[in-house]
């Protein structure tokens, strides 16, 4: 005996209907919050890679994302990893096409010099070491004037030689005249070099920019905005027959105070909107501060007759328009003789490259070194080596 049974279904179709599950709803949530997560990072990834071309005064506000496009970056290629994970693979390609554009401009951030020269017993006579540091009045991470320390480690400030001995040549930012003992350093000056040559040019009521130079200086010039950016330029006779034009700067302040370093390493930033816009308004404020000192100084790097090298805190970063338009026949040292990421200020979880060394034709690049074990100031302090290529 045989029992037939029939089974009904709801389905409008007559087919079997499936109850959608929980877990559905929480990966369409999950897709959807990614997706826009990805759009949003592309979107200030491509205007940061804008940045540099386009003039601060036009920008406004989103000229913030120029200062963190490795940031953007490293965001938007996890983006792109996790889209190939879930094998999304138009998405990924989309995304792809945002990431390939940086790779043509990485070695700004990171660089890897595989062919690394080590040090050497003493310096070839025909090297000339460049050292830029900005001080910070003398100042260390406790506040306190630390002027002898300072003045030993400038005293001993040629990384690249065994036998450590001062750089030939030493442009230094926020240096402090209201500070105790800077005859200390004068003195160790003198007895590091035959002769010591010294220039200064006013940047504030106390601080001075300073260059010594164990090279004769034959001409000085400067470009000083009191309170607003400094610039000074010294000729210097290398042998008794090169000049060298050597450009010391520091460009007007970013606008970020120790406090929002703090603020933004702990995250609080992301909890205080009013103090967030009030960043991001200083930054672009200042920015375009910058690039009004940057059209005079480019005036000034253009009309030089000799073969120059530009150094400094420039307070902006490789993804700037005051970058772009500082490099524009200049040559970055870090780009082509740096190793692993660049970074030169020690706030910001170290991410920000602002203090420079660039350098013109007829300049062969030698050596790069920003010496992350100095922590007397907030900068690090970035020594270059070059050889004067033969005419």
């Amino acid at each position: 005996m045989s029992h037939n049974s029939e089974t009904y279904s709801s389905s409008p179709l007559g087919g079997g209907s499936k109850p959608k599950r929980k877990g559905s709803y929480i990966g369409t949530i999950m897709f959807i919050v990614h997706l826009a997560l990805t759009i949003s990072l592309s979107v200030a990834l491509i205007i940061a890679y804008a940045t540099p071309y386009i003039a601060p005064q036009h920008w406004g506000a989103l000229t913030i994302t120029g200062h963190f496009p490795q940031i953007l970056y490293v965001l938007v290629l996890a983006c792109f990893i996790i889209w190939l994970i879930a094998r999304r693979w138009k998405l990924a390609a989309a995304v792809a096409v945002v990431l390939i554009y940086g790779l043509f401009h990485i070695t700004q951030f990171f660089h890897v010099n595989w062919v690394r020269n080590t040090e050497t017993e003493s310096q070839p006579r025909d090297v000339i070491t460049v050292l830029t540091y900005n001080v910070r009045g003398f100042r260390n991470d406790d506040g306190r004037r630390a002027v002898v320390e300072f003045g030993d480690y400038i005293a001993n400030s040629n990384p690249f030689i065994t036998q450590r001995r001062a750089a030939d040549v030493i442009c230094l930012q926020e240096f402090a005249l209201d500070a105790d003992n800077l005859e200390y350093i004068d003195s160790l000056m003198n007895n590091e070099y035959k002769n010591v040559y010294v220039n200064d040019v006013v940047e504030s009521e106390y601080a001075v920019m300073r260059t010594y130079s164990r090279y004769p200086i034959i001409a000085s010039g400067s470009i000083a905005n009191t309170g607003r950016g400094t610039s000074q330029w010294v000729d210097i006779l290398i042998a008794d027959k090169d000049t060298v034009r050597v450009f010391n700067n520091h460009f007007y302040t970013m606008g970020i105070t120790e406090q929002d370093s703090e603020s933004i390493a702990r995250g609080k930033i992301l909890s205080d909107g009013e103090n967030m816009m009030s960043i991001v308004d200083r930054v672009a404020q200042n920015t375009e501060v910058r690039k009004n000192h940057v059209d005079s100084l480019r005036q000034v790097i253009a009309a030089t007759p000799h073969r120059h090298i530009v150094c400094g805190d420039f307070n902006d970063t490789p993804g700037s328009y005051v970058y772009k338009q500082m490099t524009r026949d200049l040559k970055d040292l870090f780009a082509e003789k740096g190793s692993g990421l660049g970074y030169t200020y020690r706030p910001m979880w170290g991410w920000l490259r602002i203090d420079y060394v660039l350098y013109s034709k007829g300049i062969e690049p030698v050596n790069y070194n920003a010496n992350t074990e100095v922590t007397l100031s907030d900068h690090l302090p970035v020594a270059a080596q070059f050889k004067l290529q033969k005419r």
